[in-house]
């Protein structure tokens, strides 16, 4: 039977069963907690009975960020998805009160009011299935709950509420690109993030900006023109890679002031924002940071660098995912083989 403890403003739900731990949790009314409590009465009669019964949506956040800060780089992207699905949904809710509909209405509000693309909403179911999968394997969900979300996510997907990004082939035009470094080199106000080094970096090093931001001096080895990228990106297992520092990089390196343990100490998301406002001041359109990596790989290909090569800098690991930032210029194609 459940009892019910008033603290404060919130109330506390008490559910006792012999032979089983007691479960208890607070919220901010007595009916909500009147809601857990009867589900967890019920989960507990159908022996679906883990490490925490009947979580909330709150709590199934809260339980994916602490396994994502474990195993994943990505804690500002990770805590956005978190931030906006809590946005559409109560943290109170129950996620046995989830349902499908429930999921198309979030989706369509993020596409209709906030103006997102169905790409950019899936990055938010993602994120939930995820940490339904992360529930299920630490024992306070039932497996039942992955099946059902993966259904939903087909269902998503076939209603065009949730879709794959579009691949992009924006590349930095060279008169944008000197535009950008002479901007970057002479702009006193830009001293405190040195972007006139950061741009030229990210295209001879074909690297992410999160990778390049976390850069340490420990993995630079100067002797060998390499540089250790820790938990490089991966579909499903991160991993540690030795990378070849391409064209000017390693002299872009050594360039660096030593008065951090990280060789470009700025924050990630503070040199993409930066970059933005950069590029809307000098009415550069549409291109984003990571371009600049698609301009690096582009390039190696350009120069000759077979597949096997060019994956060595970039981190991909196969042709297929390589393919979408290939972008190679035709007339520069057409000039090259003439002058053959």
């Amino acid at each position: 039977m459940a009892t019910y403890q008033k603290r404060g403003a919130r109330w506390r739900a008490i559910v006792r069963k012999k032979g089983h731990a007691v479960q208890s949790k607070t919220f901010t009314t007595k009916a909500r907690a009147q809601v857990w409590a009867n589900q967890v009465e019920r989960d507990l009669e159908a022996g679906l009975i883990g490490q925490g019964v009947a979580p909330t949506l709150g709590d199934l956040m809260e339980g994916h960020l602490r396994h994502l800060d474990v195993i994943s780089s990505r804690g500002r992207k990770n805590k956005t998805a978190a931030n906006n699905l809590l946005k559409g949904f109560d943290s109170e809710w129950l996620v046995s009160d989830l349902t499908y509909q429930h999921l198309a209405d979030y989706c369509r509000a993020r596409i209709d009011i906030d103006g997102v693309s169905p790409a950019t909403v899936q990055l938010d179911i993602l994120f939930l299935s995820g940490a339904v999968t992360t529930a299920v394997v630490e024992g306070r969900l039932h497996s039942e709950y992955k099946s059902k979300v993966s259904a939903w996510r087909k269902g998503l997907q076939r209603a065009g509420l949730v879709g794959h990004p579009e691949s992009r082939d924006r590349r930095p035009l060279p008169d944008e690109l000197a535009e950008l470094l002479t901007h970057t080199k002479h702009n006193r106000a830009l001293r405190r993030i040195n972007y006139y080094d950061l741009v030229r970096f990210a295209v001879d090093s074909c690297m992410r900006l999160d990778e390049i931001c976390s850069l340490r001096w420990d993995d630079f080895s100067p002797e060998d023109g390499t540089v250790v990228v820790r938990l490089r990106k991966h579909p499903t297992k991160k991993t540690d890679q030795v990378v070849p520092l391409m064209g000017e990089a390693q002299a872009i390196i050594e360039a660096q002031p030593r008065e951090d343990e990280l060789i470009f100490p700025f924050n990630s998301e503070s040199v993409s924002n930066g970059f933005r406002r950069i590029c809307t001041y000098l009415d550069i359109k549409n291109l984003h940071f990571h371009d600049l990596r698609h301009e690096g790989i582009s390039r190696l290909f350009e120069r000759g660098y077979q597949i096997q090569e060019v994956a060595m800098v970039s981190g991909h690991r196969d042709w297929k995912s390589l393919q979408r930032y290939v972008n190679l210029r035709p007339a520069e194609l057409a000039a090259r083989d003439r002058a053959r």
